[in-house]
């Protein structure tokens, strides 16, 4: 239901709305979307990245602690 990338979204959609709304030079309005469409790229690439590491290192852990017992 609410995931991180959902969480992203919305907060990229109201900065684009806020943007929209209050400034008015469009070249600088379309600069300010760009920035605010990389930094939710930048985002969504942490999260993953993040989620990505601590899966490795679960599964590392597990291995090192629980070992298969040999019949």
């Amino acid at each position: 239901m609410f995931t991180p990338d959902y969480i992203i979204e919305n907060v990229q959609n109201a900065q684009k709305k806020v943007v929209e709304t209050l400034v008015l030079n469009d070249s600088t309005k379309k600069e300010l979307v760009k920035l605010i469409d990389a930094q939710s790229k930048f985002a969504k690439t942490q999260y993953s990245a993040s989620i990505e590491i601590a899966q490795a290192i679960w599964k590392n852990a597990s291995e090192a602690f629980y070992t298969k017992k040999a019949a």
